[in-house]
């Protein structure tokens, strides 16, 4: 009997606990609401950041062409197949996602060239600039140097930019050619 008793008095107990909590989070008249589910994390990876050339008259001069960048794969695929860009070089790997000491890279596109011509920025000036289409995020940057991490460069010349990666010869040879430096606009995995 005493054992009968027990079963009863704990599922009494919980049954009473249970009427209770669904009084206290339910209105009269509402089903109770599950809370919605966490968002999914969105999964980070490393990809390539890539430069073509936008258009070229024959000459390995950089002033004679404007600069394209993408860190998307089937983007990259159309820039050479569809608008006949040449592939310049990889400028190290960006992230997917946002995440901690990382700023957004975006892409902007000058409106009034009459070629294409594209930079890479991560300040509001640059992005909030009348003269450019922001054409958004295309991927994230390191704000300060993780270890292998290298300065990715952003250059400037008669409304063209170009970028490198401050420990390759690209960025010697943009000098060269009469780039300005315009400094690092963050650091790349290489």
């Amino acid at each position: 009997m005493k054992r009968f008793t027990v079963r009863i008095g704990l599922a009494g107990g919980l049954a009473a606990a249970l009427a209770f909590a669904s009084m206290m989070y339910a209105t009269p008249g509402e089903l109770p609401r599950a809370e919605a589910a966490p968002a999914k994390p969105v999964a980070d990876e490393l990809v390539t950041l890539q430069e073509f050339a936008t258009f070229n008259d024959g000459s390995r001069d950089p002033r004679n062409t404007g600069f394209f960048f993408t860190a998307n794969q089937s983007e990259a695929a159309s820039a050479v197949s569809k608008f006949h860009f040449t592939k310049v070089e990889d400028l190290g790997r960006v992230h997917t996602a946002p995440g901690p000491n990382r700023v957004a890279v975006h892409r902007l596109r000058l409106k009034s060239s009459q070629h294409p011509s594209y930079m890479l920025a991560i300040a509001d000036r640059d992005i909030k600039n009348t003269q450019c289409v922001d054409e958004g995020v295309i991927g994230w940057i390191d704000d300060g140097p993780e270890i292998g991490d290298h300065a990715l460069l952003r250059f400037s010349y008669n409304n063209r930019w170009a970028a490198a990666v401050d420990t390759t010869p690209g960025a010697a040879a943009l000098i060269a050619h009469g780039f300005h430096s315009d400094g690092p606009i963050g650091f790349v995995a290489p």
